[in-house]
């Protein structure tokens, strides 16, 4: 479990580092015209495929994480239940929109002028990472579900799933609200989303840490 620990850490670390370098750029709203978000887009190219390749690697590394913390919850929970079998399926779904909303920009940085309506691959770029917030709530409830009842992993990376889950719900609201922070052009889209890097980046520690002193134990 080590190794996928390592790889949430490391998916953490890209993670940042990808929503960095984008964020710097002041990429435009979602109520941008087209004309705008072309010339964005066209200006800033090379940076912004830098940052979207660092996110692409690091949901791929989540993957693996999610994948170790699986096994993790089904080895300490004994028989499946329906939280330890939720997990997988809301991890899978959230990595997958993820990556569906990162495909839609880099078509858009792929194609540049001769995008039909660069608005709407822009507009289902933030639609889609806004909708991962569902299946991320369902994970992250259903790991703090999980490991609440058993000894899978430490209590306090049970609390840091259930504030991730909460305000991942609350993401969805950006749906609804047409301006301001909770809007899918405001800051929920990256402010919220810190609360599933926390929990990642603290389960896995969590996760090194408890296979480094199953290395050292005698025996």
């Amino acid at each position: 479990m080590r190794l996928a620990g390592a790889a949430g850490l490391l998916g953490c670390a890209l993670g940042v580092a990808g929503s960095l370098v984008v964020d710097i750029l002041d990429t435009p709203a979602t109520t941008a015209s087209a004309t705008e978000i072309v010339a964005s887009v066209d200006g800033n190219r090379t940076t912004l495929l830098i940052g979207m390749l660092l996110n692409t690697v690091a949901v791929s590394l989540w993957s693996v994480f999610g994948a170790g913390v699986w096994l993790r919850l089904r080895r300490a929970s004994g028989p499946e239940s329906l939280a330890s079998a939720c997990f997988p399926f809301g991890f899978v779904g959230f990595v997958t929109l993820l990556l569906a909303g990162f495909t839609a920009f880099f078509v858009l940085a792929y194609r540049d002028a001769n995008v039909g309506d660069p608005r709407v691959l822009y507009d289902l770029t933030f639609g889609l990472l806004a909708m991962s917030g569902a299946p991320t709530a369902i994970a992250l409830g259903s790991y703090a579900a999980v490991v609440f009842r058993s000894t899978a992993l430490p209590r306090w990376t049970a609390w840091l799933g259930v504030v991730g889950a909460l305000a991942h719900v609350a993401l969805l609201a950006s749906f609804v609200v047409s301006e301001g922070f909770f809007s899918l052009e405001g800051q929920v889209i990256t402010a919220l989303p810190a609360t599933l890097f926390l929990w990642i980046a603290g389960t896995g520690v969590a996760m090194v840490a408890s296979s480094n002193r199953s290395i050292q134990s005698p025996g």
